[in-house]
Formats: C-alpha cells, structure tokens, sequence
C-alpha cells in the first residue's frame, strides 16, 4: 500500500513540474513563449503592492485565462538581508468596486500605472504572499 501511495505522490509531483516551471519567472524561453505572460522584465525597478518602495529584480505578469485577473511573480535580491526573495501577487479586477476582502490592498485605476494591459478604469484587488528563494 505505501509503494502505491509513494508511487502516486511521484506522478503527481512530476506531473506539477511543467506547470510550476511556466511561471517561473527565471525560465526565459517559457516566459518569453507563454501567451498568458502580459509583461516579462529580466532586471529592473519593479512595485509589488501594498508596498510603497520599489525592488530591484525580474518580474513577469500573467493573464488568468480571459478572467481579467492577473498573477505577478517578482524575484530580487533584498539588500538589507542579502538574501534572494520573491513575492507572489494575485491581481483580482474588481470593476468600479472599491472595497477588497480582509488582507488584500486596492489598487484603484490601475491602468496605465501598474501595467498598461490592466483594464482602464478598473479597481484591481490585490494579494501578495513573500518567500524566500534558496541559492
């Protein structure tokens, strides 16, 4: 029974890993080559919201299907700590809305400040998870 469950958990796994390596915002032929990416910088000045500075690193944005929602993936190094961190957003279009649920931040007329593929007009609810990435 173990070497069923084991060899279920390895299938899962092996079959998850293309789907992680799309949005890998290091692999550059996959985001460069993914129709859903709207935006893909390898280096630069980048926001992630609800931060008010800005970080230094690569960033890549992609479209949810037809959604109008977005997920952004931003890696760089934190001067401060010297370590490598990444923080992963997920961008909710909420129309003319502006209330957001408990811990996520509005972004109000995104467009064309956060991103000129951001719908015009629209109020965007945001959501952002950091991590750190071992090297």
């Amino acid at each position: 029974m173990k070497k069923i469950f084991a060899s279920m958990a390895a299938v899962s796994m092996t079959l998850l890993m293309p789907v992680v390596t799309l949005a890998a915002p290091t692999n550059e032929n996959k985001a460069e080559n993914n129709p859903q990416v709207v935006a893909y910088y390898t280096e630069g000045e980048h926001g992630v919201p609800p931060e008010s500075d800005t970080h230094t690193g690569t960033d890549l944005v992609m479209q949810a299907g037809e959604s109008g929602n977005f997920q952004q993936w931003f890696l760089g190094l934190n001067e401060e700590t010297g370590k490598n961190e990444g923080a992963h957003s997920l961008w909710k279009n909420v129309g003319t809305d502006t209330t957001c649920p408990n811990g996520w931040t509005l972004v109000p007329d995104a467009n064309p400040e956060w991103g000129d593929y951001l719908e015009p007009g629209a109020n965007f609810c945001v959501h952002t998870n950091h991590f750190q990435v071992e090297k």
